[in-house]
């Protein structure tokens, strides 16, 4: 699934749901799941012959995007901008 479709979900995301990993590089198409139960260390993940690295818990990245959807920038972004933000937080402030 892409990241951005796994984004759609957020609203039906449980507090605990899991740790989102990414493939890089890091976009809204990148290929990602969720692992649930979190495990208890952020090292890269294999499935499927892939390899994913840890993006963030899933109730960090709702949050951010409820935040985001109450700002004057974020209630108009689109899927794609929303997303693309919560990339740039993953990478720079979590």
């Amino acid at each position: 699934m892409r990241l951005i479709e796994v984004l759609d979900l957020a609203n039906r995301w449980d507090d605990d749901a899991g740790t989102i990993y990414v493939e890089r590089p890091w976009t809204p198409d990148a290929d990602a799941i969720i692992i649930n139960p979190a495990p208890d260390m952020t090292n890269p993940m294999q499935q499927g012959g892939r390899i994913y690295d840890y993006f963030l818990e899933t109730f960090i990245a709702r949050a951010f995007l409820d935040d985001f959807a109450q700002s004057a920038e974020g209630s108009a972004a689109s899927g794609e901008e929303k997303c693309g933000r919560l990339i740039l937080y993953a990478l720079d402030d979590a």
